[in-house]
């Protein structure tokens, strides 16, 4: 299960813009520094050119939106992406005047950035240092515009209280994440050149199950390269990981003692698998999480409420809910951090600094939106230490699927770690996942 939760904490201007009592549906139209419909790719980012087929988006009385398909649209975190994603709860905050220009949060500006993919542009609220070849644009809408003499009434952004997707049995909103049914994520096609991730694998075994003895990987298949049109096709590959046994972390060789072994190569986007492991990656079946809640010492007992993003300080650790479908029972599943490069990101961004050590431990029990410091779950199990850097991902913990419960994870810093990132599945997926084997 694959799904966003978002924060619907928007605010709208009010300028004659139309109400509507139901969904109205149209299509968009970029005009400005550049113009041209706007199409869809097939994970839902929106974009100007690139021979896309023009895409429908339908607007609700509350200035929700969503696409054709019926995605949840929302501006990402921090790039400002204006996309649409499978399980998402769509924005509130749009409308659209009666001369059709659309506007979020009362602004009718908007951006849209070179993607380097067939001349696309991607749109966004607001130009950042993350994108590049900016051009001012103003969004019409085919449809949906008010009368001529204009409406006062006003499409009113949704209340602060996020709501839970469709497609979720747990009571909490969600998080950004695709469709379930897509088993590889989307790699763009780029000159024809393949994708390299690098791959650090930490072993370490924090819930309490029995152990599978870990068979070396062998060299995987290199991914075949995308073309202009078509997305690269991932590769398979497997990570050698020092045998383990049961027990703590320890000396290696001694009676109870498990070796914190790391691995770490460039290989194709692909399949990492480490003996009796799941992925480090996202090829496969994998749960996002539904509920990300900061915690802050600072302020004991401040409720953050629920968050896009995963941040870690010397005051802040971040609780990560993961609600295990009954389906995976039988399963294996791995937590894993994935960290990509900045550069490889395309939807994502992160602020990164420190030495890079962060604490992974498993929790007694749930948190909720009202979940602070002072309040937070206890403690279940440490998962331990580990020193991460921008360009690789981490095997946290493999255990059983714990199926039909919702399990959560706490991540700190355990040095002088400071990061804030933006969870997304959008490529190179960046933060917590749970893969399912």
């Amino acid at each position: 299960m694959k799904n966003f939760a978002t924060v619907a904490a928007l605010a709208a201007g009010a300028n004659a813009f139309v109400g509507r009592s139901n969904n109205c549906c149209f299509h968009l139209t970029a005009s400005g520094g550049e113009s041209g419909t706007v199409g869809q790719l097939d994970d839902g980012q929106n974009r100007i050119h690139g021979g896309l087929q023009e895409a429908e988006f339908c607007i609700d009385s509350k200035g929700a939106l969503t696409d054709g398909h019926g995605r949840g649209c929302i501006i990402t975190g921090p790039t400002t992406q204006f996309q649409c994603d499978e399980g998402a709860t769509p924005m509130t905050g749009w409308s659209i005047d009666s001369q059709g220009q659309v506007s979020y949060n009362g602004d009718a500006d908007f951006v849209a950035c070179a993607t380097g993919q067939n001349g696309g542009l991607n749109i966004y609220t607001t130009e950042s240092s993350d994108v590049t070849g900016c051009k001012d644009i103003k969004l019409s809408a085919d449809s949906c515009s008010g009368s001529a003499s204009g409406s006062s009434s006003v499409a009113v952004p949704g209340s602060s209280t996020p709501v839970p997707g469709p497609s979720s049995s747990a009571s909490t909103p969600y998080v950004p994440g695709p469709s379930s049914s897509a088993s590889v994520p989307y790699v763009p096609g780029s000159s024809g050149s393949a994708v390299t991730l690098h791959t650090t694998v930490t072993s370490t075994y924090c819930p309490e199950s029995s152990t599978v003895p870990v068979i070396p990987g062998t060299p995987g298949t290199p991914g075949v390269p995308g073309t202009s049109a078509t997305p690269g096709v991932p590769g398979t590959s497997s990570v050698p990981v020092i045998p383990v046994t049961s027990g703590t972390p320890g000396v290696p060789g001694t009676s109870g003692g498990q070796p914190s072994q790391t691995a770490s190569s460039a290989q194709p986007s692909g399949t990492s698998t480490a003996g009796g492991s799941c992925p480090t990656d996202l090829s496969g079946e994998y749960e996002f999480p539904h509920l990300i809640i900061p915690i802050d010492s600072s302020s004991p007992d401040t409720a953050a409420g629920t968050s896009y993003n995963g941040t870690i300080s010397s005051t802040v650790s971040t609780i990560f809910n993961f609600d295990i479908p009954s389906s995976d029972a039988g399963k294996t599943c791995s937590l894993v951090f994935l960290f990509p490069k900045k550069e490889d990101l395309e939807t994502s961004s992160y602020s990164f600094s420190g030495d890079g050590k962060v604490d992974f431990a498993s929790l007694q029990s749930a948190a909720t939106q009202s979940t602070t410091y002072s309040n937070a779950p206890a403690v279940k199990e440490d998962c331990g230490d580990f020193t991460i850097s921008p360009g690789n991902s981490y095997l946290v913990s493999t255990f059983e699927c714990p199926a039909g419960q919702t399990v959560s994870y706490e991540m700190k810093n355990s040095g002088s770690t400071e990061l804030d990132f933006f969870e997304d599945y959008n490529p190179s997926p960046l933060g917590l996942y749970i893969t399912v084997c």
